[in-house]
């Protein structure tokens, strides 16, 4: 329970938005995922050099034949599977963000839904958030979910589209800059030929990701009516965890409305919102309105 006593005099605090569930969720999942990578391969090394021994707490048996080659594959296997890995998360966070409050209209959210392919799906929720199609970091994610599928299913086509090829080579210049001097058109044919992308092309690609994530959010964030999101919000956390208990709703509407405003000031930042600068801020006078509310009318607005 989220219930505190407050100064009473709060009107002064201004909350907002800076992220949306959706990207907290893929920061939590993907936030350190350079970091783990760096640290797989580096161990991976102690393999190849022939220094790593088979620590006690492991209850298996572990004798390779060729330490140099057993590492070179689990190098590769490491790397295919980080790129599976951010791929996936890049579309559970599409998943998420469509289907944001207030953010998009249900006709919208069905009809990315039809479309198939993960890419295209992108794609598509990229135009609704007015994301530029040739935006650097877009066209590398997208490049990163074709790799993906073509390790994940065997019969996937290894050319890339020649649209997409197309773009990411007109970007090349801002690809190398971005990520240490990639070579997009080298990444390319090491694509077309079939081979797995290096430690520098899965890393710029989780970097890709989380850029483009970035962009997704804030552009979310400033297509969101805030105060519905707001309501909506509160709604499902009054019906989620506080069915049948109808006191509830007394202990957060208090005959004083100072006292109501800052529980409720607390409560929503412990539902996404924040104090300070924000990409869309909650009208002061929004959380005045409610917090005038009495117990009853509170439970009839939230409990559904």
């Amino acid at each position: 329970m989220f219930v505190r006593t407050e100064p009473a005099h709060v009107h002064g605090i201004k909350l907002g938005i800076n992220r949306t569930p959706a990207r907290i969720g893929f920061k939590k999942n993907a936030g350190q995922n350079n970091h783990l990578l760096i640290t797989v391969l580096v161990g991976l090394e102690s393999v190849r050099d022939g220094t790593a021994s088979l620590k006690d707490e492991f209850s298996t048996s572990w004798s390779p034949k060729d330490r140099s080659r057993s590492a070179l594959r689990s190098r590769e296997y490491a790397l295919v599977t980080s790129l599976v890995w951010i791929t996936d998360l890049i579309d559970v966070y599409r998943k998420q963000v469509q289907k944001t409050d207030s953010v998009f209209d249900r006709s919208i959210q069905d009809s990315i839904n039809r479309i198939d392919g993960r890419a295209e799906r992108l794609s598509a929720l990229a135009s609704n958030l007015q994301i530029q199609l040739n935006d650097p970091a877009l066209l590398m994610t997208l490049f990163a979910i074709k790799w993906r599928n073509t390790l994940v299913h065997s019969e996937s086509s290894t050319r890339l589209n020649a649209s997409l090829s197309r773009k990411l080579i007109s970007v090349a210049a801002q690809i190398a800059e971005t990520h240490r001097g990639l070579d997009i058109k080298r990444s390319i044919e090491t694509f077309e030929n079939g081979t797995a992308p290096t430690f520098k092309e899965v890393a710029s690609f989780i970097a890709a990701t989380q850029s483009l994530v970035e962009s997704f959010d804030s552009a979310a964030i400033k297509k969101m009516d805030i105060q519905c999101y707001a309501e909506s919000r509160l709604r499902d956390y009054f019906s989620r965890e506080f069915i049948g208990n109808r006191q509830i709703f007394s202990q957060y509407w208090a005959t004083n409305p100072d006292k109501s405003f800052q529980r409720l000031s607390n409560l929503l930042t412990q539902l996404g919102f924040s104090r300070g600068t924000h990409i869309a801020s909650l009208s002061s006078e929004y959380l005045k309105s409610i917090a005038h509310l009495t117990a009853s009318d509170a439970r009839d607005r939230f409990d559904e």
